[in-house]
């Protein structure tokens, strides 16, 4: 039986793991950030809705936060301790938006059990005028 011999030094470099290195258009980004809640009282809808909906907006090529899960709301109106009075939070931060993004979610079609709520928020420019303490204080008070 031969003898296997093993390589103990590798000719070439370690590969690298590449980040994503998707190309940016600078000229279409929006200068705000997205905040996208979905809301649903089934978790594992809300889990596959959620995953649809980040497939879509990762195609578009914003850059995103999440999806964050947030914590189980009970339903006012309910005193009973069954799962079904629960309402599952998921939350998208949709960084540097673009023009598809935001023509992707004026369109968004999810199941019927699945509610969205979407706000936009500022985000302040080194151009505006104003001291950090007055940004900073704007930041707070939203």
């Amino acid at each position: 039986m031969p003898k296997r011999i093993r390589k103990t030094e590798s000719t070439s470099p370690p590969r690298k793991r590449r980040r994503d290195t998707r190309p940016t258009e600078e000229a279409a980004r929006w200068e705000s950030r997205i905040l996208l809640y979905l809301e649903g009282e089934d978790p594992k809808l809300l889990d596959k809705e959620t995953q649809k909906v980040y497939r879509r907006i990762d195609g578009t090529g914003a850059k995103i936060q999440g999806p964050v899960p947030l914590p189980v709301r009970r339903l006012p109106e309910s005193r009973t301790t069954l799962h079904t009075d629960r309402v599952h939070r998921r939350l998208f931060r949709i960084l540097f938006p673009t023009e598809k993004t935001v023509s992707l979610l004026e369109k968004l079609a999810l199941s019927g059990s699945v509610q969205t709520s979407i706000s936009v928020e500022e985000i302040p420019s080194g151009d505006t005028p104003g001291s950090p303490e007055e940004r900073a204080k704007e930041e707070t008070t939203r």
